[in-house]
């Protein structure tokens, strides 16, 4: 399990380091409006992608994943997602009002797009690959325009998306033998009709994400967003790398062992995230996101504890779509993203500090997990969890102590994690001593 892990975490890991080097990048050398922009533009690339998929996506992973036939099964949903990419690309006519909707105008290469199927074969190493093209090249024509045509970041940005899907849709379809596009059929919007609850809940996973940032624009100005961004930006790359280890394992997950050793290994890296915020709190900002951030401390505290809260129980988000538990689930998932919104309407009447934004999402994440733990995991379960969770958390003794001992420093919060994720690696490594298939 963990050389696996270990060799897609590498591949993911540029690609989600280059994108927080490149955004601390244009978010110092940009303005305030063009790092804004950037994150609606990712905002709606993510929103179509959701719609796109829906639950029909999700259900045709399960279907690709169990299923000899997976080619028929793939035809369909890639008919179903090229028949209601028309629909996102109509939208794009209202560019006029406003010019955001003509990203829009991406849907049917978004649509193309059969990265899904690639993790439902159990090719995991080639599907990280494809990520990380998908957001190196967007950026690196980002930072390009930032040098030399610094008024046309965002275009560039835009080319970027463009140029990345298409390049990688006909590598996979090459790959997978399979034809890029599929002529559309109104017919196959059944699909979603009968996948309703698993796009509710593939919904909610967006909003808990830079769907968020879609609502907060109703409160907060451009300049306060920026930090909202990069952080939830790090959010949904630490949620990237667990939906990494998840599918890695995808056709495995039905097995509470193999559940049981991808949960300790999200709450190992969930811890590092919510400890480095806590006893490096300068040294973590100032490194990921910037000198000008580092009065939001309270904002990334709240933002690691809900990494630490989602990763306990973060397996059963899987697990419980391949028992196609999708009601019960769908129920948590929209209770959730209610606790999320209405607190942040209610904090935001007597404080406007964006630190509100995450203590809001803390709250909805902290529902989500509790609720996963009473209705999927019997006490045993939940207890296994809870106390890896805690054994672990003597590791932070170390970075405590070389904190008090070197000072807040990047070489003493480097050294004294690495440390501690190897002593971990070294005393736990037989709970994840566990079969993968052998395909890439």
């Amino acid at each position: 399990m963990i050389q696996r892990i270990a060799l897609l975490f590498v591949i993911t890991g540029v690609g989600h380091g280059f994108s927080i080097i490149a955004l601390k990048f244009i978010a110092q050398r940009g303005q305030a409006t063009q790092v804004a922009g950037i994150a609606e533009i990712e905002s709606i690339t993510q929103l179509m992608l959701g719609l796109i998929g829906f639950g029909m996506q999700t259900d045709a992973i399960r279907n690709i994943s169990q299923t000899e036939k997976w080619e028929e099964k793939l035809g369909d949903a890639q008919t179903a997602r090229s028949t209601l990419s028309i629909f996102l690309l109509m939208i794009g006519i209202f560019s006029f009002y406003k010019g955001e909707y003509l990203y829009f105008m991406m849907a049917p290469i978004l649509a193309s797009s059969i990265d899904y199927a690639l993790y439902a074969r159990g090719y995991s190493v080639i599907g990280a690959l494809v990520a990380l093209v998908r957001v190196v090249v967007p950026l690196l024509l980002g930072i390009i325009s930032t040098y030399n045509w610094p008024e046309y970041i965002l275009h560039a940005y835009v080319i970027g998306i463009v140029l990345a899907y298409l390049s990688t849709n006909t590598f996979m379809s090459l790959f997978l033998r399979v034809q890029v596009f599929y002529l559309p059929s109104f017919n196959s919007l059944q699909l979603y009709l009968k996948t309703i609850p698993l796009g509710i809940i593939n919904l909610c996973f967006y909003f808990f994400g830079l769907g968020f940032l879609l609502f907060t624009q109703l409160f907060y100005q451009a300049e306060e967003l920026v930090v909202s961004f990069l952080a939830l930006k790090f959010y949904l790359v630490y949620k990237g790398a667990i939906r990494v280890i998840h599918q890695a394992f995808v056709n495995q997950m039905v097995d509470e062992k193999i559940c049981l050793g991808i949960d300790q290994i999200c709450i190992m890296i969930g811890l590092a995230f919510f400890g480095s915020v806590v006893v490096f709190p300068n040294t973590f900002v100032s490194a990921l996101f910037g000198n000008q951030f580092l009065n939001n401390q309270n904002f990334f505290l709240f933002l690691g504890a809900s990494a630490l809260t989602f990763s306990i129980f973060s397996s059963a988000t899987t697990r419980v779509l391949l028992e196609r538990k999708d009601i019960p689930f769908m129920k948590i998932a929209i209770g959730s993203v209610g606790i999320s919104a209405v607190l942040l309407l209610i904090l935001f009447q007597f404080s406007k500090k964006v630190e509100m934004i995450t203590l809001s999402l803390l709250a909805g994440e902290l529902f989500f997990s509790c609720s996963l733990a009473i209705s999927f995991f019997n006490k045993t379960d939940v207890w296994n969890r809870i106390s890896f969770l805690m054994k672990c958390a003597l590791g932070l003794c170390l970075p405590i102590l070389a904190k008090i001992v070197f000072g807040e420093s990047l070489v003493a919060y480097l050294a004294s994690f690495s440390m501690m994720g190897l002593i971990l690696l070294l005393f736990f490594h037989k709970k994840f001593a566990l079969p993968v298939s052998k395909t890439l």
